[in-house]
This record gives structure tokens, C-alpha cells and sequence, in this order.
């Protein structure tokens, strides 16, 4: 029994990567159609995985061809607007993918096959198995009983959303994120306990990885005092003592960030450059309350384990003042910088993911405060542990399953899908509600039209209109059926709408189904158009729960981002009935136009 406990927490990291690598074969790699590994670059991987084929393969670094979700254009060449951390790291496993396709006549050499996929993939399991053994060994050095170890790292591979972003969507930056700012505090601990000095050159070239990867996240340093405690201060003065050792460590945190310029260099010409233009901090108004509490992606709502974290952080006062005090600092500036963050919830996905990257510092307090806590308490700990680990697997399998939505989750399409798995669910939510774009200084209303179509309007144009008893004010509907695929369009061209400024749409209107569903399949469509083509398209589904009342008007209502129009552009707002399938009428349509004011 001895050795088996001494061993439980090796073990649950072997499974915890194990059931990883389940999930990525049969959920991503496999999907529905045996293709799934194709959705591994997508998003923001894209970005980071744009540098590999730029760099590597195609060889056109600052002369890239145009891809909405990265490449910028600029005066002097084209800018990839993420950092390269992420794609440092998955360089070698880019590299071996590509070494594979490259013997493979069947597959196109452009770094998008199979075997670069897939690797990149294998390549999410090894730095989950290196952070989650970096993390083990920090928390074992800590002091720590072996079976809480063991419980956390079961928790954080199974009850977060850890599993998302290491199985699923390795592609992105939070995997590497965790697994460098986990070898970053256990070099700090291993320093602190007498390891040589040369190991703090290590742990700074490693810091300069994890700025490398996420700029915000050099935070991490005002996690040392949370590992070292009341040892923060004797480490600053030994190491202050060789003043040869800190001079190269500065240099070597330095030339892992200083990656980043030089890439920027070779791109534009420019040794700074600032990819994420018309993105940004509102730092005047962080949404601290979505960010922990929101049914979008609130933390403690999509990963209600992180509550335990949080409240250990106020119960270790009682055994280390030093570091419960740390942890509180660390986690409340962490959380202003997430919140103010312009789209605070971080795009689509699945839970809170940004947080991902601050588990390894989370769990410090956590596992510090139960090391000491007696047979009942930690038998409480276990029972929500567990709980955790359930509800977080039911809503990746509903998340995967297409019953959750991506990206406009609210309280009322969480509690119609809470625990629900039924064919039935899936694909059944829609609608759509975003915020606004980057608005430093704010927005301006531009354009407002609304009509009852009791008589004509300006901007809302075209589609069947009848008079009906039925109406919701007045006595004319726009009708849409077998035969009408289209009603009123809301249109306004460049010049009525200014150019150069981010738009901002808020759209709402009245609804009737003579049966419950009967508008299931339309959709509501953005777009701009110049002249014949179209510049830029968005569609969601109609809908955000689908209709459960017969003979019933009910009120739709959507805020809508959109792009900057240019000169000659014309932007439209409607409603589809795609393929006549749908029947039900519409009254009462509002639509508001904002522009971003200029910064």
C-alpha cells in the first residue's frame, strides 16, 4: 500500500495523458467522417501555425498570401499578428510531421497534410505530460501528501478545461502556456532549495518562453513568492550575490524574447510591431463579473472546480500569510488584465480557456490548504472533485456533440441543454450575441431605422408584405414561406454609413410560428457587398432556443460586429428561409447602427 500511494500521483498523470490521447484519436482525429484531424489548424492556430508553413515550407515570410484570421497588410510587408512562442514549440513536431509527408507521394506538401496534423496532435500530449509532471514534482517538493497530488492532477486533467486545449485544440497557445510557467516554478523552487545557480539562466530563458507565448502572462513573476513563501527574500539576496549569474540570465531571458523583433523585422522592416491592430485592453471597464460568473464562459460556471482554488487562497492565511496573500494579488491582477480584455470571454471554445494558463499557480494555494485537512474535509474535497470531473466530461460530450454553442451560450440556452444529450439537442441553438469591436473612445449611433410596415421605410426594403389579423401592431407582416425565401433586407451603402470605422449592429424584431418550429431553419445573414461579389459573409441560426409554443409571437433580438466599410461597399442585414423550409411572419423590425469612434 506504501509504494502504491507513493506512486498515485505518477500514475494519474500517465492516465490523465493516456485518456488525452483517447479523446484526440476518437474525438478530433476520427470525428464523424475519419477527417477529423483537419480541424486541428483552424482559428487562431492558424496564426501560430502560419509562421511554420511561411518560414519552412513556402518561404515568403513578410510576403504572405492574405488570410483574414493573421495576415496583416502593412507599408513594408505582411505581419503575422501573434506572437511565436506557440509556434516555437510546435516547431519540432511540425517538423517530424512534415519530415513523414514529405515520403509520402499521396499527400499534398503543403503542411497541411495528415502527418503535420496529427503531430502537432502527439505533440500536445508530451508538453501535457511535461506540465503536469513539473507540476507534480513542484507540489511534492511543496511538502504535499501524495494522494492530494494525485487528486489534483486527476481534477485538472479531467474536471477543467484542460482536456479541451491538450486533446482537441493542441493548436492553440494554453497548452504550452501551462506546461512552460510549470517548468518555470518548479527550476524557481529548485533554485530556492539549493540547486545550483546556473539553473536560474535556465528558468529565465524559460520566462522568456512564456512571454514569447502570451506577453500578459509575464505575470508569472509575481507567482514566485507563491512557491518560495517566506524563502522569496533569501533567494533575491543569493542570487543578487552573483551578479555574473544574473547578467546571464537577463541575456538569455532576452534573446528568447528578442524572437519576436526579429521575426517582426524580417516581415515589415520594423523591430516593433503591433499585430493585434484594432484589438486592446479597456482597461476602464473590465467585465469581472462575466469573466468569473457569466453563463457564456464564466469561470466558475463552465469550470466550478476553480472555486476551491479561490478559497484556499483566503484559508491558507492561516498557515502562510506569505503565500495566501501572494496568491490573492496574483489571481486579482490576473483576472483585471483577463477582464479588460475588449472581447472578455475570448471567442468561441469551450469554458474559460484563457485561465488555462494560470492552473499550475492556482492549485499551489489549493493543495497546500488540503495537505492539512482531516479525514471529513477531505473526504468533502474528494466528493466535489468528483462532481466536478462529471459535470465537466457532460458538457465536453454536449460541447462536442453540437449541443452546447460555441460562442452565444446565455442562461436560458444553459439551463434547456444542463445534462441533456438526446439526439434532439444537437444543433438546435442559435442566434447571435457579440460585443462590440475594440472601442477605446467609445461608440457613435450612425444609422436607425425602424418599421411596423404599415408603410414604407428607407433602409428595410423588399419581401412579401401582407395584411393579416395576426399582425403584432398595426395589420401587415412580412411573410416568409415555400415561396418566399427572402423579406425585408435592412441596406445601407458607404457614405449613408461611414468608411474606415468599425460597425456595430443591434437588430430585433417580432416573430410568429403558427407551430412550434416552424422557423427552425432560417437563418439571419451579414453581409457586404461590392457591386455583384461579396466582400464579407456571417450566418447563424435564426433562433436561439427552438420555438416550444404554438400561436405565439415572441421577440428576436441580436447584436452583430462587423467590419470596417471601404468606398463602394453596401451593407445588409436579413433573414433567409434557405430553401423554402420554414413558415412564419415577422413585424415590428428595429435595426441601430454603431460606428467605433476614431483612436
Amino acid at each position: 500500500m506504501i509504494t502504491t500511494w507513493r506512486s498515485a500521483s505518477l500514475f494519474t498523470t500517465l492516465a490523465v495523458v493516456l485518456f488525452s490521447a483517447m479523446v484526440t484519436v476518437t474525438v478530433l482525429w476520427q470525428g464523424t467522417d475519419g477527417d477529423g484531424w483537419k480541424q486541428t489548424i483552424r482559428s487562431d492556430a492558424k496564426g501560430y501555425y502560419g509562421y511554420l508553413v511561411s518560414m519552412f515550407i513556402r518561404k515568403d515570410l513578410g510576403n504572405e498570401p492574405m488570410a483574414w484570421e493573421y495576415v496583416q497588410r502593412t507599408p513594408t510587408g505582411t505581419l503575422n499578428k501573434y506572437f511565436s512562442g506557440t509556434s516555437l514549440m510546435m516547431a519540432p513536431w511540425f517538423l517530424i510531421g512534415h519530415d513523414l509527408a514529405l515520403g509520402d507521394p499521396k499527400v499534398e506538401h503543403d503542411g497541411l497534410s495528415v502527418y503535420e496534423q496529427k503531430a502537432i496532435g502527439v505533440g500536445g500530449w508530451v508538453y501535457l505530460l511535461l506540465g503536469l509532471l513539473a507540476m507534480r514534482a513542484l507540489l511534492l517538493g511543496l511538502g504535499v501528501r501524495e494522494g492530494v497530488v494525485a487528486w489534483i492532477i486527476v481534477t485538472l486533467g479531467l474536471g477543467t478545461t484542460l482536456i479541451q486545449y491538450a486533446a482537441v485544440q493542441a493548436g492553440w497557445s494554453h497548452i504550452y502556456s501551462f506546461c512552460t510557467i510549470s517548468v518555470f516554478l518548479l527550476l524557481v523552487h529548485r533554485v530556492s532549495r539549493g540547486a545550483r545557480l546556473r539553473w536560474l539562466v535556465v528558468a529565465a530563458a524559460v520566462l522568456g518562453l512564456i512571454v514569447l507565448i502570451r506577453p500578459v502572462n509575464a505575470l508569472i513573476v509575481l507567482a514566485i513568492p507563491i512557491v518560495l513563501g517566506r524563502d522569496t527574500l533569501p533567494l533575491f539576496r543569493r542570487i543578487l550575490e552573483r551578479p555574473g549569474v544574473v547578467i546571464l540570465a537577463l541575456l538569455a531571458g532576452a534573446a528568447v524574447v528578442f524572437i519576436q523583433p526579429l521575426l517582426w523585422y524580417l516581415q515589415t522592416g520594423n523591430w516593433f510591431e503591433w499585430g493585434y491592430r484594432k484589438e486592446g485592453f479597456h482597461w476602464d471597464r473590465p467585465e469581472v463579473m462575466n469573466v468569473l460568473f457569466s453563463f457564456r464562459r464564466g469561470l466558475f460556471v463552465w469550470t466550478p472546480v476553480m472555486l476551491l482554488p479561490v478559497l484556499c487562497m483566503v484559508l491558507l492565511w492561516r498557515h502562510d500569510r506569505v503565500r495566501s496573500m501572494a496568491s490573492i494579488i496574483y489571481f486579482t491582477l490576473n483576472l483585471y488584465v483577463i477582464s479588460a480584455w475588449w472581447i472578455w470571454y475570448y471567442g468561441s471554445g469551450f469554458g474559460s480557456r484563457v485561465f488555462i494558463d494560470h492552473y499550475p499557480v492556482l492549485v499551489i494555494p489549493m493543495a497546500l490548504v488540503m495537505h492539512h485537512w482531516n479525514t471529513r474535509w477531505w473526504t468533502v474535497a474528494r466528493t466535489v472533485f468528483c462532481l466536478c470531473i462529471a459535470l465537466n466530461l457532460a458538457q465536453f460530450v454536449q460541447y462536442h456533440r453540437n449541443i452546447l454553442h460555441h460562442e452565444s451560450m446565455d442562461r436560458e440556452k444553459y439551463l434547456y441543454t444542463f445534462l441533456r444529450f438526446g439526439e434532439e439537442y444537437r444543433g438546435q441553438l442559435g442566434g447571435n450575441d457579440q460585443v462590440p469591436p475594440f472601442d477605446p473612445k467609445g461608440m457613435t449611433a450612425v444609422l436607425m431605422e425602424s418599421t411596423d410596415l404599415e408603410r414604407p421605410a428607407k433602409y428595410w426594403k423588399g419581401g412579401r408584405v401582407e395584411r393579416l389579423d395576426k399582425a403584432f401592431s398595426g395589420r401587415h407582416v412580412a411573410v416568409y414561406d415555400a415561396q418566399n425565401e427572402f423579406g425585408p433586407t435592412f441596406e445601407a451603402a458607404a457614405g449613408t454609413l461611414p468608411t474606415g470605422r468599425e460597425l456595430f449592429l443591434e437588430v430585433g424584431f417580432q416573430c410568429y410560428e403558427a407551430k412550434a418550429r416552424d422557423s427552425f431553419h432560417a437563418i439571419g445573414v451579414t453581409a457586404i457587398h461590392t457591386g455583384d461579389s461579396i466582400t464579407f459573409y456571417r450566418s447563424f441560426r435564426m433562433n436561439d432556443l427552438p420555438g416550444q409554443l404554438d400561436d405565439h409571437w415572441r421577440r428576436c433580438s441580436y447584436r452583430i460586429p462587423m467590419p470596417a466599410l471601404q468606398e463602394g461597399e453596401t451593407m445588409r442585414f436579413y433573414l433567409w428561409n434557405q430553401d423554402g423550409r420554414s413558415r412564419f411572419m415577422v413585424d415590428d423590425l428595429f435595426l441601430r447602427v454603431w460606428a467605433v469612434n476614431p483612436y
